[in-house]
């Protein structure tokens, strides 16, 4: 089957009643100083459908989902920096049922740094408890995610 010409016309649009291409109702958290100051400045943009969560402490599923049952929100991203990752304690219990993207920021796009002892475990919980594990270098690579996401 061709998709439709109009659907082909302009690369980036939304393909019209897809429901995979549906604009997202995202909850961004930022863990740790670097994720907080990186996930504010997006927050500053003031997107409506961009709930904006940012914090140094210990972080588990119900802090992680917030008020997901009374929102249309189908989608989380948690963004760190290495180093970070132990604060993402999800716990047994209470994960939301949306996707949920964890996102590793690291200074140098150096993946050796996902195999250094101290790093592993905080790295392996999020790996486990996502659907998504994304690591990168480039630091515009979640205010990109959420520009796509959520327009």
């Amino acid at each position: 089957m061709q998709p439709s010409p109009a659907s082909t016309a302009i690369p980036g649009m939304r393909i019209p009643n897809y429901r995979n291409s549906a604009r997202r109702a995202i909850r961004l958290i930022g863990l740790g100083a670097a994720a907080s100051e990186l996930v504010g400045r997006i927050g500053e943009r003031g997107l409506p459908n961009v709930a904006i969560v940012t914090g140094n402490a210990a972080t588990d599923w119900p802090t992680v989902a917030g008020d997901a049952a009374g929102r249309d929100l189908n989608m989380i991203v948690i963004v760190c920096h290495e180093g970070d990752a132990r604060l993402f304690r999800p716990g047994a219990g209470g994960r939301p049922d949306v996707l949920v993207t964890f996102v590793l920021l690291q200074s140098k796009g150096n993946l050796l740094a996902m195999h250094e002892p101290r790093l592993e475990p905080d790295v392996e919980r999020a790996r486990t408890h996502c659907d998504l594990f994304v690591t990168t270098s480039d630091g515009d690579y979640v205010s990109e995610l959420i520009d796509n996401l959520a327009s």
